[in-house]
């Protein structure tokens, strides 16, 4: 027969369990979640099967800026699957590939987060409407990005990646 006093035991543990996995989830959905990169398109800064966590509240509290990496679901993907991508253009931009290099407005953006040497293609020019971004990977030649698949809406970047949870590094402010 089992005791009342182990009985209230295990329900008193029963229910902060199930509080702590409520809040938990609550707290990864609108605040903090993990999330782990796929394929080499971030390379060398971020590696394929990196974890990363993304805060997912700071773009509630004001836009994405140039250089930040954000996770961004791609919206003709029908698996609606989400990538890791680096912010280029900002709305109402102009961002040109010419030459190898990238241009914001005219201007030759400085990209000290990409490996020297790197050749940025194909050429072309594209606009970024309003409340939209252009953004791209930090591998060029193996990442599908805004040159190929045009500027991401806003509803579709979900968070800002703060650091790498494996392998641990805070990554870096970035210089643009």
């Amino acid at each position: 027969m089992i005791s009342f006093r182990y009985a209230k035991g295990v329900f008193d543990l029963t229910k902060w369990f199930l509080v702590a996995a409520f809040l938990i989830v609550i707290f990864n959905y609108f605040f903090v979640t993990a999330f782990f990169v796929s394929g080499p398109s971030m390379e060398p800064n971020l590696h394929d099967r990196a974890a990363v966590l993304v805060n997912r509240l700071v773009y509630r509290l004001h836009a994405p800026e140039r250089g930040d990496l954000v996770v961004v679901r791609y919206p003709g993907d029908p698996n609606q699957t989400s990538y890791v991508k680096r912010v280029i253009g900002l709305p109402g931009e102009t961002v040109t590939v010419s030459g190898g290099k990238v241009a914001i407005n005219g201007r030759v953006l400085t990209e000290s987060y990409l490996e020297s040497g790197l050749i940025t293609e194909p050429d072309g020019t594209r606009a970024v409407p309003v409340d939209q971004y252009f953004t791209m990977g930090d591998n060029r030649p193996l990442s599908s990005d805004s040159r190929f698949y045009g500027p991401v809406e806003s509803r579709f970047v979900l968070g800002r990646v703060e650091l790498t949870i494996w392998p641990f590094t805070l990554y870096p402010a970035v210089i643009y």
